[in-house]
């Protein structure tokens, strides 16, 4: 079995925990992802494009920001990111990310894209 398999199917489990709002399971599949035991080289975050797929309420999301690192693919999926961030009410945690991400990376297309959504 491939990692790529893994992914998915873990994806699956998880689509399907928090379809039936078994958010025990969820937690319990996170936290064994992200123990010290496990493989941390092979997975150590959550694609955003995946998260997209997980996250149909404002629940969902919370369990992946108390639980789970986001990992981005492009400056448009951190602006997603920081767009479903304001449209679930969590701006502060929009704010807190995108301070953070800037005092790393001093990108003018994040910079600007983010006044955007806050003035949404």
């Amino acid at each position: 079995m491939n990692l790529q398999n893994i992914r998915s199917d873990i994806k699956e489990i998880l689509k399907e925990a928090i379809a039936k709002k078994d958010y025990k399971t969820v937690m319990a599949i996170l936290d064994k992802l992200f123990s010290p035991s496990f493989n941390s080289e092979d997975i150590n975050a959550v694609l955003f494009k995946d998260v997209k797929n997980i996250v149909k309420t404002k629940e969902d999301l919370e369990n992946i920001l108390l639980s789970s690192k986001v990992a981005f693919e492009s400056k448009e999926e951190v602006l997603e990111f920081f767009d479903m961030l304001l449209k679930y009410g969590f701006k502060e945690n929009a704010i807190s990310y995108f301070e953070e991400l800037i005092s790393e990376i001093n990108d003018l297309e994040i910079i600007d894209g983010f006044n955007l959504l806050l003035k949404k």
